[in-house]
């Protein structure tokens, strides 16, 4: 027993430094790849399902400017009756409706992920990145937007082309966030991470 004096190992838990906080590394390791692919592309379906279902908000505005065509709109927006007030709630609630739809996404989103115990964090990187996405215009929108609404428009009713292709486009959302495939695909990671 004449041997040198062993140092006791402190037990540590395996997210967290010394000093009880986590590391930066562990932290990017918390961080999800697959969730955030498949929660960035939900969010994506619920922005452009708000915005379709906005124009709702006043549907005789829409009907109205589409028959004007472009031609001296100000003057058939006179004639029908429409208000300045009018054309300013309706800019209003158009232009919030994608925040709108983001905002439910990714409370949808964090609810998901507290849920089934991910990293609550990869939500907020989703919130941000879908923001600044929006906020550029990088979201494709013009390009994407004659596929999926085309159902709608093979109706000639305004309100049921709008109420179509804004169902579609959140059922779609809807369906990413809590479709089992979907998931499976992001808990993959967390097995691989374990």
């Amino acid at each position: 027993m004449g041997g040198r004096a062993s140092i006791p190992v402190q037990p540590q838990a395996p997210l967290v430094g010394s000093n009880g906080i986590m590391t930066l590394h562990n932290f990017i390791g918390k961080i999800n790849w697959r969730q955030l692919l498949i929660h960035f592309v939900a969010c994506w379906f619920f922005i452009h399902a708000f915005q379709t279902l906005s124009f709702l908000y006043n549907i005789n505005l829409v009907d109205t400017i589409r028959q004007a065509n472009g031609r001296d709109t100000i003057k058939i927006l006179t004639d029908k009756g429409t208000t300045a007030t009018e054309l300013v709630y309706f800019q209003l609630w158009t232009s919030i409706s994608g925040f709108i739809g983001l905002l439910v996404a990714f409370i949808i989103s964090l609810l998901i992920s507290l849920k089934r115990r991910w990293f609550w964090f990869n939500s907020i990187i989703i919130l941000i990145a879908t923001y600044a996405f929006y906020r550029l215009d990088t979201l494709t929108w013009p390009y994407s937007q004659k596929i999926f609404w085309y159902l709608g428009q093979m109706s000639n009713n305004s309100t049921v082309e709008f109420l179509i292709n804004g169902l579609i486009l959140l059922a779609i959302g809807i369906f990413i966030f809590f479709l089992k495939t979907s998931n499976r695909f992001i808990e993959k990671h967390q097995l691989a991470a374990v």
